[in-house]
């Protein structure tokens, strides 16, 4: 997976009315990729993606408003979920739950089946 290819699929994506990059870099050793997608009914999608050859870091911030309403990621800070180090974060629950690795399609399915 590079950089481009998830801006493709963001680009392709009929829920996404504006999509704006923040920051980016397709030069090796490390691509990576900041963007913000508004989506047609007024949620914002934040996408953050480092990806290397033995890594990959990934931050999925969905939001309306100010709150937020889910964040997928795999920061590794949360050692004690069986599916270290991927999790999400849902609204105001406290504790983030098990997760398995996502991609950018599995987010964009996951957000059309919402709506």
């Amino acid at each position: 997976m590079t950089v481009t290819y998830i801006l493709e699929k963001l680009s392709s994506c009929d829920i996404i009315v504006d999509l704006k990059v923040i920051d980016i870099n397709v030069e090796p050793p490390i691509q990576s990729l900041k963007a913000k997608a508004v989506l047609e009914n007024g949620y914002i999608l934040q996408v953050t993606e480092s990806i290397g050859m033995d890594f990959r870091r990934y931050l999925y911030h969905l939001q309306k408003g100010n709150d937020m309403i889910k964040r997928w990621d795999n920061a590794p800070h949360l050692k004690n979920i069986k599916t270290f180090p991927y999790h999400v974060h849902v609204q105001n629950d406290i504790k983030p739950m098990e997760s398995t690795e996502v991609f950018i399609e599995d987010i964009l399915l996951e957000l059309k089946d919402m709506f």
